[in-house]
């Protein structure tokens, strides 16, 4: 049993949630790419040239952008974990030290 159970149910939500827009942004972001790949066609020249070089950086960044989001998601869950741990062994700890100290019937 944990002291600081409360907050548990917060960060689990928190994480979900996260993962939600994640995702949702992720879609929007693929979504953007497939409509700049389909406007491709209406560039020429140096036109084109300057669209597929930016294309590339914008699949390179949104292709970091999804890596750290995903990363924050797993770190969010994980901080969950640690918590609800820390939690627990602080809880058995206290109620040990508490154990320990001398009663003295009045």
């Amino acid at each position: 049993m944990g002291l600081l159970d409360a907050n548990v149910p917060q960060m689990v939500t928190s994480q979900a949630s996260f993962s939600d827009q994640a995702s949702l942004f992720t879609s929007t972001v693929h979504s953007a790419e497939q409509s700049a790949l389909a406007s491709q066609a209406a560039h020429q020249g140096e036109s084109a040239q300057a669209f597929q070089v930016a294309h590339g950086r914008f699949v390179e960044v949104a292709t970091k952008m999804n890596q750290l989001l995903a990363i924050a998601g797993q770190n969010i869950g994980d901080g969950a974990n640690t918590y609800t741990m820390y939690d627990g062994q602080g809880a058995t700890g206290y109620n040990s030290a508490l154990g320990a100290l001398p009663s003295y019937n009045v």
